[in-house]
């Protein structure tokens, strides 16, 4: 009789760690601080520094992640953002989300992520980022891409959807860019029990700016600077996410 073996047994992880993910859920709803609660700053700060990063701003997404970054550093209409067809629909849904075109370039044969040479073949007047996906947890060539943003004046994105604490040369993935954009979807290796997401950076204005956006704009209650969005991290994926990262 054939037995169904889960890619990922979220019932075992649970399991693994009931106490902890228990007591985080039920302080919680003692608290009653749903939205921007206490354990969204303090999951911030607890993975900015597992990211060796200077911010971390939590999302309501992935995608948002991917969205309010490209929205932060002013990419819009008429730019064109170069990035991986090798990837889900999330990377190139978010460049369409704020305007501009998603061009994809060619990857690696070797590692699937992508490829240097190819980027450079398609970058236009009109590129304004590169957004590699750090695919199956393996870094994309981060140092060649970095080449080629500095030489260009393009902004430099890294999707981290699915390479939570990965490395490239001894340095982190979520800081090897001018931001990072991390999923923490349920069957991510650090998974909320709902959507959220995540965004590094150790640029000031840009951390400041995705938490501007991810909130409606508002800089303090009732005083709204710019058009945002409801895309914030809710209290309780902050908690249980405290609680699994420490496993991690």
């Amino acid at each position: 009789m054939a037995q169904k073996v889960p890619l990922v047994d979220l019932h075992a992880q649970y399991r693994a760690i009931q106490p902890a993910i228990d007591s985080a859920i039920q302080s919680v709803i003692e608290r009653t601080a749903f939205i921007m609660g206490p354990d969204v700053r303090s999951f911030e700060d607890e993975f900015a520094r597992f990211c060796t990063s200077t911010h971390a701003v939590g999302v309501a997404s992935g995608t948002a992640a991917l969205e309010l970054t490209l929205r932060a550093c002013g990419i819009g209409a008429g730019d064109e953002v170069v990035t991986s067809a090798h990837t889900f629909i999330a990377t190139a849904e978010a460049i369409s989300a704020v305007g501009a075109r998603p061009v994809f370039a060619d990857i690696d044969a070797r590692t699937y992520n992508l490829d240097a040479h190819a980027v450079e073949a398609v970058l236009t007047p009109a590129t304004r980022a590169i957004l590699p996906v750090h695919i199956y947890g393996q870094p994309a060539d981060i140092d060649a891409l970095a080449v080629l943003a500095t030489r260009h004046n393009l902004v430099l994105i890294e999707d981290a959807a699915q390479a939570h604490g990965a490395t490239w040369n001894g340095r982190t993935v979520g800081v090897l860019g001018d931001a990072a954009c991390f999923s923490f979807y349920p069957g991510k290796n650090l998974g909320a029990y709902g959507d959220a997401g995540a965004v590094t950076t150790n640029d000031a204005q840009i951390a400041e700016r995705v938490s501007l956006l991810r909130n409606h704009g508002r800089h303090s209650k009732y005083l709204h600077d710019i058009k945002g969005y409801g895309e914030r991290m809710d209290t309780l994926q902050a908690a249980i996410l405290r609680a699994k990262l420490e496993h991690l």
